[in-house]
């Protein structure tokens, strides 16, 4: 990827220019999950010297947007632009709401579904746009979950966060805005596990969750 700015706390990245990149949207989810990864592991060395614990949040959104030096003769700044990025910046602030660290569009799941498996998280409407957009968490690589169960992978949740302001709307019953950070709120650090084991798990609950059985869900990631 290409590390186009930084704006205050936030880094902006690209893929796929200036050169082109095959599997650029897998490539995009791979580096935010290599981010938080090693943020995680980051945790450990700063709660030794007693230092905050800091989280981060990441929006990815594949479109096509302008790209190019961006100015004018005395100042130029090679950047995108489009309703595209402005999506991408609107995910990032939308984990806070759900509970989440990660979140993709639907054009970025569909181009990196080969590559990692997703869980869809709910359905948004961004101000100023009527069309309403479901949005993916990625959770672990498509490569190590056609492994053995002797693959094992350590999952790291954020608590859910406050509920959301009246801009953003979360569309659909029973997987709406109130229910998902209930059940984000329940989820723990989970142990090492097989990814097999951990597949199983998560399907099960989610299959509660989603057919509206909320108090059973509850007591299945509460465990």
């Amino acid at each position: 990827g290409t590390l186009d700015k930084f704006i205050g706390d936030c880094i902006m990245a690209l893929w796929n220019a200036p050169r082109t990149v095959r599997g650029y949207q897998a490539a995009a989810v791979g580096a935010a999950m290599e981010m938080q990864r090693r943020l995680v592991a980051l945790w450990a060395e700063w709660s030794d010297v007693n230092l905050p614990l800091m989280r981060i949040r990441i929006g990815i959104n594949t479109d096509a947007v302008l790209v190019g030096n961006v100015g004018c003769e005395h100042r130029i700044n090679y950047t995108c632009l489009g309703d595209g990025v402005n999506l991408a910046s609107r995910l990032e602030a939308i984990n806070k709401k759900l509970g989440t660290v990660v979140l993709v569009s639907g054009t970025t799941k569909d181009g990196a579904s080969d590559a990692f498996r997703f869980r869809h998280v709910a359905t948004i409407t961004v101000p100023g746009k009527a069309q309403v957009l479901p949005v993916f968490e990625p959770l672990y690589p498509v490569s190590k979950a056609d492994t053995s169960a002797d693959d094992e992978l350590e999952i790291c949740t954020s608590p859910s966060a406050a509920a959301a302001d009246n801009s953003v709307s979360l569309e659909g019953s029973p997987v709406d805005l109130q229910a998902t950070s209930a059940i984000l709120h329940c989820w723990k650090p989970i142990p090492l596990l097989s990814l097999a084991t951990l597949a199983e798990f998560y399907e099960k609950g989610l299959g509660y969750f989603t057919s509206g059985d909320l108090k059973e869900a509850t007591q299945w990631f509460d465990r």
